[in-house]
């Protein structure tokens, strides 16, 4: 390390210290404590598109403000996960994995879309791995929890995730944020401003820069691991060129260039198969324990935030955005919207996916005992989107009309071999392809009042998609020397319809209470993974599968009053045809594919609470939610069995009933607890004292309830000590998140290439402080 890096460190903690200490250490208090509160003590949010306080929607619904965002420097969709207890997030190959209710993405090749919808400003970002930006500048986060598809435009089965971000006002206004933190030394500038540019014209511009030491290392290169070197930015410019007109263009761009989300090592796939005195079962040791060409012996790395590759790991991702948003009020009670978007998505992914120091051979040595399993993946997307809206809103009357166009590519390399970086040695496996995707749709979503306590709700939606898949595969030649491209490629299209209707009711004994229920229906579209599957024969079936949809079933309440608000929800949910990744066993070389396949079906209740808490200086929020969600009818073969490697081995006879077992990413019980209290100090100023408790039970990250590829039931403390000047302008905040820095596994996978598991982990114990100026 060198001596500015360490006295770098030495002054960040000396900074943050002094500004706790400058926080705490005040000597006398007022009387009267502030009122911690966002809109008078509720949240508005607009996720039945139009703006409701969150005790007047009847879904499933979790906002979070800009305020608890900003309390434990939560940037990222991972760390949200912290704050709402009903989602989880998986990460496995650059993929961003979310969960609600036990439904999410389980495959980790491009080409299927996420079960959970991400939206910014209502626009879908459509790819899996695009969706971990944009988490800056934000007003607000909704978290919808249940099938979506008549109140926006992209299909979700599991939920929706809709990221609301800071807009122009008729003032000018901004903030600067300066954050510096340790370990890992952390450099984060957050800036914005905003206000009038001239008559009837409005703008703001915000831009986020975050760079940061790694959270581990490289043991065989010396270099650092899962860094952070990004720059983000987001300009909007707002016309009003009359009262009725509103038009808002947004251009948006984020970029990574760092080793960040590498893969580690948990485990060896097969233990044992090198002592077990059958030779042919030394093919299904990890190449992490053979030995390299010079005789030396491979090896993992000895901590598990660490590797011991051969290669550095390469997150190179360049993404941006268009948007136009155009609203025209044609009376009080009718507005017609047209959302019009453009985003773009270039990324380079390169992991060693044997996680180990063993380096392979040339092309031509390799045999099933000597391989190499260095993966190159480029990613290049774009999409169109247009929606168009008419929202009516009367005294009884409110409701959503739309409809819907998506145009999507995605193209996908997947190299796989000893030298995929330079391209001096063949590909040992190649798998590129790319998809076209087509979609239209048309949506309505009403609520008539039948009188002042009883509303009825009716949506429904008219879904058309057409997919394209073309692949470019091949396999390396030990005898040429050279890749042998597949005689037969595809060049398949096919196309699904669905009908998704929703039904429900509102019922308000009094202005405190309301009941509701809700019956809902959702689709996601049939696709195909690009690349997964090898064509081997002229008369192999498509390699497409059939749409996931969901029935759902829902019942709540909500009360509000004086300081106190709670939610409770009971849910059932039946999900057929779920889309599942697996990998399987085939008896010519590369001896394995993926198989996208559907699931049966996957049954989930559960209830969630969700509490909010006002009394004077004190804030208390608390969220428990129960989960049982898991499969009635799914049968697959285990791709960690070893006998269906043994030689003469029938797949047929070793699949399982994965009937009982849980789904993936579905921990049963989920707790949050959030308190925090203000104190007055002398000079007018005000001190919140603030901490996050958060509980899930152990999850799984197979199908196949393998403890090897789980993560169990897990603690996260964070806390927070924040000073506020009296002018509102300054503050100071100082914030610790994973107090007692727990190890948690954000996703794993066996690796077929290497016959290794492999994860993700989450972020270890952070600290920082971030001063704060605001106008």
């Amino acid at each position: 390390m060198s001596t500015n890096r360490a006295s770098a460190r030495l002054f960040s903690r000396a900074s943050i210290i002094a500004a706790a200490a400058f926080a705490v250490a005040q000597p006398a208090f007022a009387q009267e404590a502030t009122e911690v509160a966002e809109n008078g003590g509720e949240i508005i949010v607009t996720a039945q598109k139009r703006a409701q306080s969150l005790s007047d929607v009847s879904l499933s619904v979790t906002a979070v403000g800009t305020e608890q965002l900003a309390a434990n420097n939560t940037v990222t969709l991972e760390g949200l996960q912290a704050l709402v207890p009903s989602i989880s997030f998986g990460n496995d190959f650059n993929f961003a994995k979310l969960f609600i209710r036990g439904i999410g993405l389980s495959s980790s090749l491009a080409g299927v879309d996420p079960s959970v919808a991400l939206h910014v400003d209502g626009v879908v970002v459509s790819l899996a791995q695009a969706q971990l930006g944009s988490m800056f500048d934000l007003q607000r986060v909704e978290v919808l929890r249940g099938p979506q598809g008549t109140l926006y435009g992209r299909n979700a089965t599991g939920g929706a995730v809709n990221l609301i971000t800071a807009k122009p006002t008729d003032t000018l206004d901004g903030y600067i944020r300066q954050s510096l933190g340790g370990d890992a030394l952390l450099i984060q500038t957050d800036a914005a401003i905003g206000g009038p540019i001239a008559e009837g014209v409005r703008g703001r511009l915000a831009v986020q820069r975050i760079k940061r030491d790694g959270f581990g290392v490289n043991e065989f290169t010396g270099n650092e691991i899962d860094n952070l070197n990004q720059w983000s930015g987001r300009a909007h410019l707002e016309f009003l060129p009359s009262d009725s007109v509103n038009i808002l263009l947004t251009g948006e761009y984020h970029s990574e260039d760092d080793r960040s989300l590498a893969i580690k090592f948990r485990e060896v796939s097969f233990p044992g198969v090198l002592n077990d005195a059958i030779p042919q079962n030394d093919g299904l040791s990890a190449l992490g324990q053979r030995r390299n060409l010079d005789g030396s012996q491979a090896s993992f790395a000895a901590n598990p935030r660490d590797i011991n590759t051969n290669f550095d790991p390469i997150n190179d991702r360049e993404q941006w955005a268009l948007t136009a948003a155009i609203t025209v009020d044609a009376s009080d009670s009718l507005s017609f919207k047209s959302l019009t978007s453009y985003r773009a998505f270039d990324a380079i992914f390169f992991h060693d996916f044997d996680m180990s120091s063993y380096l392979g051979y040339a092309l031509a040595q390799t045999n099933a005992l000597q391989s190499s399993a260095n993966h190159w993946q480029p990613v290049f997307q774009h999409q169109f989107s247009q929606e168009l809206q008419a929202n009516v809103d009367t005294d009884k009357f409110h409701g959503v009309f739309g409809l819907f166009y998506l145009d999507e590519n995605v193209r996908t390399e997947n190299h796989i071999g000893l030298d995929v970086l330079t391209n001096t040695d063949p590909f040992r496996i190649q798998f590129d392809g790319q998809l076209d995707i087509r979609a239209y749709a048309a949506f309505a979503n009403v609520t008539y009042d039948l009188s002042d306590k009883f509303s009825v709700k009716g949506g429904a939606r008219y879904s058309w998609e057409e997919r394209r898949l073309r692949n470019n595969t091949g396999l390396g030649s030990p005898a040429l020397n050279q890749l042998v491209l597949d005689p037969l490629q595809w060049d398949a299209t096919k196309s699904w319809d669905d009908f998704s209707p929703s039904l429900g009711f509102e019922y308000r004994p009094n202005d405190d209470l309301m009941l509701y229920g809700n019956w809902s229906r959702g689709f996601k579209s049939g696709t195909a993974e690009i690349g997964s599957t090898r064509r081997l024969s002229p008369t192999q079936p498509l390699p497409f599968v059939n749409p996931e949809k969901v029935e759902a079933f829902e019942v709540g309440a909500k009360y509000a009053a004086g300081g106190l608000s709670a939610n409770l929800a009971v849910f059932f949910q039946r999900l057929k045809d779920g889309q599942f990744s697996l990998t399987r066993p085939i008896p010519a070389p590369p001896f394995f594919t993926s198989t996208l396949t559907n699931a049966a079906v996957s049954e989930a209740y559960g209830a969630e609470f969700d509490l909010l808490y006002r009394a004077g200086a004190f804030t208390m929020s608390a969220s428990v939610n129960y989960l049982h969600s898991e499969f009635t009818s799914f049968t697959a073969s285990d791709p960690l069995d070893p006998r269906l490697f043994a030689p003469g081995a029938n797949e047929a006879l070793l699949v399982k009933d994965l009937s009982g077992n849980a789904t993936r990413m579905s921990p049963k019980w989920s707790i949050n607890l959030a308190p925090s209290y203000d104190i007055d100090v002398s000079n007018g100023g005000t001190v919140r004292l603030g901490t996050n408790f958060a509980y899930r039970s152990k999850q799984f990250h197979t199908e196949f309830n393998d403890d090897r590829m789980a993560q169990d039931g897990y603690i996260q403390l964070d806390a927070n000590v924040m000073y506020r000047h009296p002018d509102d302008h300054f503050s100071a905040n100082f914030w610790v998140r994973n107090i007692t820095n727990e190890l948690v596994y954000a996703g794993s996978f066996a690796i077929s290439t290497s016959r290794a598991i492999g994860g993700t982990l989450m972020p270890p114990r952070t600290y920082g402080v971030t001063l704060g100026y605001e106008f």
